[in-house]
């Protein structure tokens, strides 16, 4: 009686012994192993939405009639200008052995609607964090953003990094006043 183990020896065409090894088991854990990584491969791919043609996206956003519609931000006369602080920011890094020295003030466009909690946030609860964070966006500032007509790289990460600090989306823009720049 031929062990489980042993391979299984058949006699060829010619009389030569040709060994056939009983695979068992071995194929069908590389099967179940391909199956369960395609499963969650397919799985990634839909969480992550690659591949995706945006025509599954517009058919449920078709579905919702519930839901308005985002306000064009181009909508001035419901934004209401708050000042945040002034500034005077040293950068170092911008330019090679140059110190820039740069004065602005910040001031958010936001809703009318988020003034109150916006200010209370910005002049108490969270004062000093948005500050250090605006700061920080400066100091680290390339010499081509510092430069730059419309500051929009600059405005952009103020924005995006007071609303962080907020942990709500108050601030729809950002506007800098009294901006100047002096390199040493």
């Amino acid at each position: 009686m031929a062990d489980e183990n042993e391979p299984d020896v058949e006699a060829g065409a010619e009389g030569k012994g040709v060994v056939e090894k009983k695979s068992g088991g071995g194929k069908m854990k590389i099967l179940v192993l391909v199956v369960v990584a395609m499963i969650g491969e397919a799985g990634l791919f839909l969480f992550l939405g690659v591949g995706s043609s945006g025509s599954a996206d517009a058919a449920a956003t078709e579905t919702m009639p519930d839901e308005e519609e985002p306000k064009p931000e181009g909508n001035d006369e419901e934004l209401v200008e708050v000042e945040v602080h002034t500034f005077s920011v040293t950068n170092t890094t911008a330019a090679a052995d140059t110190v820039v020295h740069i004065s602005f003030r910040v001031h958010a466009l936001l809703a009318g609607d988020q003034v109150t909690d916006f200010t209370r946030k910005v002049t108490t609860s969270h004062k000093v964090r948005v500050r250090e964070s605006i700061e920080t966006i400066f100091r680290s500032a390339t010499m081509e953003d510092l430069t730059d007509s419309s500051l929009s790289t600059l405005k952009r990460l103020v924005q995006e990094e007071i609303n962080r600090v907020l942990r709500q989306n108050y601030v729809v823009s950002i506007v800098f006043n009294d901006y100047k720049t002096i390199q040493q």
